[in-house]
């Protein structure tokens, strides 16, 4: 009898702790936040298409359907830009969510240089826009630092060549500051401002050798790039301001040193974490 129970009680104890190993054995490992800044198999570079949205907000002159001049008004209208980047930055897992899935922050070091055109356009008395001639530009130069959490699955994840695929889901804020000069205008000087923009972001991507990823990040929030408050001889009729309201950032990522990730190739479907088991 005595046998019997101890037999029973050691069986007890097993089950209750397999449920619990089980599950060990198939948590991602999370390291120390810290210790994920000096692993270079995290970093990722990236080169990035800006599309800045904006409004433009002064006055212009007006034309009636004649040409001749009936005087000035002051507008406000939408405006839009385009331009390029480039980024450098990591993810820093801290919380597992499953075998090949984490919450971690993000953070990157991003650079963009976008260019807003035609911003002395004239005014027509049936609504539309003209392009002035000479007509006037401004290039808006940006360093930013985003910060912000995103739930990861795939390989970038866990840093699996074994898993083909990756997704990232995220948001968070960015803070940045900027520089916008006129072209062309020697007495206008560049002007300085500052933001600090939310943002929200999905990526996705596949492992081929090196893992790629493709992002679509967009931020909000209104902020003044330049305000001139005077006119511009033979170019603008009066005072005007840009003011940024939004930005798309689409942009291709390479994790270069993700070559030399320590999960299996992608060949073998044996689960690193478990080499008896198999993943799904």
């Amino acid at each position: 009898m005595n046998l019997l129970k101890k037999s029973i009680i050691l069986i007890t104890v097993a089950l209750l702790k397999l449920p619990a190993s089980g599950f060990a054995q198939y948590q991602f490992q999370v390291e120390p936040l810290f210790n994920y800044f000096s692993d270079a198999k995290r970093y990722e570079i990236s080169g990035t298409y800006v599309l800045p949205q904006g409004e433009i907000a002064g006055v212009v002159p007006v034309y009636d359907g004649s040409g001749y001049f009936k005087g000035d008004t002051t507008i406000t209208r939408p405006a839009t830009g385009m331009g390029f980047g480039g980024s450098i930055g990591l993810s820093l897992p801290f919380k597992a969510t499953g075998h090949i899935s984490c919450w971690a922050a993000n953070i990157a070091l991003m650079g963009n240089m976008y260019q807003w055109k035609d911003l002395n356009q004239s005014y027509s008395v049936d609504g539309s826009y003209k392009v002035r001639t000479p007509a006037l530009s401004a290039t808006t130069i940006q360093v930013a630092l985003p910060i912000g959490i995103e739930y990861k699955a795939g390989c970038d994840a866990i840093q699996s060549k074994r898993l083909s695929l990756c997704t990232s889901l995220g948001g968070g804020f960015m803070p940045h500051f900027n520089m916008t000069s006129l072209e062309g205008v020697s007495n206008i000087d560049t002007k300085y401002s500052f933001g600090f923009s939310p943002f929200v972001k999905v990526e996705g991507g596949f492992f081929a050798g090196m893992c790629m990823k493709v992002r679509l990040l967009y931020t909000m929030g209104n902020i003044t790039l330049i305000d001139v408050n005077k006119s511009i001889s033979g170019i603008t009729d009066g005072p005007f301001k840009i003011t940024s309201t939004s930005n798309i950032m689409v942009s291709l990522i390479f994790m270069p040193f993700s070559v030399s990730w320590r999960e299996t190739n992608w060949w073998n479907t044996h689960d690193t974490y478990n080499q008896h088991d198999r993943l799904n």
